[in-house]
């Protein structure tokens, strides 16, 4: 009896410490911008045969913009969910926030989002060992994150989980082409990055830069690597503006690629390994400088 409760015991434990060891992946795809753009179609077919599990869309899911209205961004939200319709019929889970794109078009630009992406702005997701936060950067004015709504989640999450928060915004502008972000308002970034810190978060993965751009980020002794992944559709922006004064805070440029692609992630027990996937698209060309940025 004794032998066979320790059996029992062993059979338990390393199946525990298996399940624990055992990786597996998921994406982040930015800034698609359906339907100026269909890098998403050369994108999906990878994807599927990366054997993700799930996958981050950081924003601009559609080009949207001022120019449309709420029926208009309707339209191109259904064209956006049918492009990327194989990743769910496939039993992946797909996660979206809006960027400002979707966040410009006039009129009741939240209608069709909640009708068609999501009924919540702020998204969490726990699946296997990871806790996935979704962070509208809009819903409480541009360019910020609902820190009452993050603090919250994280305390809720399971302490023994990987946090990865994602939203559209990069935190710190750092070579990232627009002039500015979340740093816009840098009383409420702060705060977020201290949420970050506090609960020993090693990634913040976003989009709106057109571009792969790594960043680390150093402060209080820790270190939080900043993952710009907006190179999956929209014209494509090149190197741009430098480490501005941040105040307290070390910021380094790790990597800038100015092409289409998506980031690639590996979960290997308590480690998220990244690496930026190349998709070489023809139709997507760097953006002149002489046009006029967009935020």
């Amino acid at each position: 009896m004794k032998k066979t409760i320790l059996t029992a015991i062993f059979y338990c434990v390393s199946l525990i410490m298996a399940l624990a060891n055992s990786s597996w992946r998921f994406a982040v795809v930015g800034d698609t911008h359906v339907p100026n753009a269909y890098t998403v179609k050369k994108i999906v077919p990878r994807l599927l045969e990366d054997k993700v599990e799930v996958v981050l869309f950081v924003g601009d899911l559609v080009q949207g913009g001022k120019g449309q209205n709420a029926n208009g961004l309707e339209v191109e939200l259904e064209e956006w969910k049918n492009l990327t319709r194989p990743l769910t019929e496939a039993g992946i889970k797909v996660l979206a926030i809006r960027g400002n794109h979707e966040d410009d078009v006039r009129g009741n630009n939240i209608g069709p989002w909640k009708k068609i992406i999501s009924s919540d702005l702020n998204v969490v997701y726990s699946y296997k060992n990871v806790t996935f936060v979704g962070l509208d950067n809009y819903i409480n004015g541009e360019r910020t994150v609902d820190t009452g709504w993050l603090s919250k989640t994280l305390e809720s999450a399971d302490k023994n989980d990987i946090i990865v928060p994602f939203g559209h915004e990069p935190a710190f502008s750092c070579n990232t082409f627009h002039p500015v972000c979340l740093d816009a308002n840098p009383e409420n970034r702060n705060e977020f990055w201290g949420l970050l810190e506090k609960y020993g978060i090693g990634y913040y993965f976003c989009g709106h830069t057109h571009q792969y751009n790594l960043s680390s980020i150093t402060h209080n002794g820790k270190t939080i690597q900043q993952v710009v992944c907006g190179g999956s559709g929209g014209f494509l922006q090149p190197e741009k503006g430098g480490i501005k004064e941040t105040k307290g805070y070390d910021v380094k440029s790790v990597e800038v690629r100015s092409e289409t692609g998506y980031l690639l992630v590996e979960v290997n027990a308590n480690r998220l390994s990244p690496k930026w996937i190349h998709v070489y698209d023809k139709n997507v060309k760097t953006k002149p400088d002489r046009l006029k940025r967009r935020r």
